[in-house]
């Protein structure tokens, strides 16, 4: 520790110099105790001193001691030790200086690190949320995953079973948001006797509802349908937005299944809403985190207006 007794004072010179610091006493450079004393603005010292021993001492007099947390003997004698303000790692964190780039990706990366290393207890805030929501979100996308799975077995083994002799697909959301408004899909191919498409005619169900649209699109002829211009174009539209076979359905009526499905689907889409919300505010707790890390971190390299002074007294011979 002797280079420690060294540059204590070598930089506390060096640091008074470079800020412009001045002697507290005008005309009386030593004090009563035979120190002398020198005057800076907080930052500038504090930061040079805090590289060679950790923060701030204070004390008539001292000599640096090896130990484990760097502690300095009082000069006037046995009497006291001054031990360095650099505290435990408690609830408040180290409390040490840390640049502003590693604050903001400290906490960009895990909310409350640049906090805890900044011995500033809202770090516990900042986790808090973090565990709290990323709960809440993987809780949610786990219940979203199964009411989904659920809704899906639930449409398969009571609306459409039976209706296509082809293996099973499943379709996409908005699929199953038309098995919960309507009954039946109808038939894909009204006459599959005959040759060619021909579309569904009842407007009570999905594909019959689609041809009917289409048919006032293309302005088609209630009468001979086939026979206007715009059929061609009109089936173009029916394939593209009906169901095909492997896709119809039909709910049993007054057995209570589609409502039982609409109460899945609901289901599904609150957990799912969930899931966005607590997404949303771990990011947001993760950039709050990390701005905040920042700004403290540039307020504490910033020297302050009116600070109070840091106060260095070493003895001279």
């Amino acid at each position: 520790m002797l280079h420690r007794c060294i540059l204590v004072p070598l930089v506390a010179f060096a640091a008074v110099a470079v800020s412009g610091t001045r002697p507290v006493g005008a005309g009386q450079p030593l004090s009563p105790t035979g120190t002398l004393s020198m005057q800076a603005g907080g930052s500038s010292v504090s930061a040079a001193f805090t590289a060679v021993v950790g923060p701030a001492v204070r004390g008539p007099g001292f000599r640096c001691i090896r130990s484990a947390m760097p502690v300095c003997r009082s000069a006037d004698g046995p009497g006291g030790f001054h031990p360095t303000a650099a505290r435990g790692a408690g609830f408040s964190g180290p409390d040490r200086p840390i640049g502003q780039g590693e604050a903001f990706l400290s906490s960009l990366l895990l909310p409350g690190l640049s906090q805890y290393r900044q011995g500033k207890r809202r770090w516990i805030a900042y986790l808090g949320v973090e565990v709290l929501f990323a709960g809440l979100y993987l809780d949610a996308r786990a219940d979203t995953r199964e009411l989904r799975t659920a809704y899906r077995d639930f449409a398969w083994t009571r609306a459409r079973l039976g209706f296509s002799e082809q293996p099973r697909r499943d379709g996409d959301f908005e699929y199953y948001e038309r098995l919960s408004k309507w009954a039946a899909s109808g038939a894909w191919d009204a006459d599959p006797q005959r040759d060619g498409l021909q579309p569904e005619p009842d407007r009570s169900t999905y594909n019959g509802s689609i041809w009917a649209l289409a048919g006032e699109i293309f302005n088609l002829d209630a009468s001979n349908p086939e026979g206007s211009a715009g059929y061609a174009r009109a089936l173009d539209y029916y394939r593209e937005r009906g169901y095909g076979p492997s896709l119809l359905w039909a709910w049993q009526g007054g057995s209570g299944d589609q409502d039982e499905f609409r109460n899945l689907i609901r289901d599904s889409d609150r957990r799912a809403r969930d899931a966005r919300l607590g997404l949303w505010i771990v990011t947001a707790n993760h950039l709050l985190s990390a701005i905040d890390g920042f700004v403290t971190a540039r307020l504490a390299a910033s020297p302050q207006a009116g600070a109070p002074a840091l106060v260095v007294t070493f003895p001279v011979p």
